[in-house]
């Protein structure tokens, strides 16, 4: 049993493919605000990869051995790796918002006005 017209079939399948297509942008935000987290990682552990570096150096030109420089390439890698965390998430956050505002307002479009009785 057929229901409703073609143009309802269609207005009704462009709906849910917008829908979708709304659904995969947020999760493409979703991923990349999961990125963020390993990107802060990344900038710990570079951090203490080059206090490390730096103290093997500062060994071998006869300064005495300490891990005060490990102590702070971590410290440092953590504050850049939380600026980064913070600005690039407040830019996700943005986007993600704007994406849902166009999903309400696509959602909004497309939905047929209500009958009053």
């Amino acid at each position: 049993m057929l229901t409703g017209t073609p143009s309802e079939k269609n207005r009704k399948r462009a709906a849910r493919a917008a829908r979708r297509g709304r659904e995969d942008e947020a999760t493409r935000i979703g991923w990349r605000m999961a990125g963020l987290g390993i990107e802060t990682v990344s900038y710990v552990l570079g951090g203490v990869a080059i206090g490390w570096g730096l103290k093997l150096l500062v060994v071998r030109w006869g300064w005495p051995e300490s891990d005060g420089w490990i102590v702070g390439g971590a410290l440092l890698g953590m504050a850049s790796g939380f600026s980064q965390l913070i600005r690039g998430g407040l830019r996700l956050n943005r986007q993600l918002e704007q994406a849902t505002r166009r999903s309400r307002d696509a959602s909004a479009a497309s939905s047929p006005p209500d009958k009053e009785s």
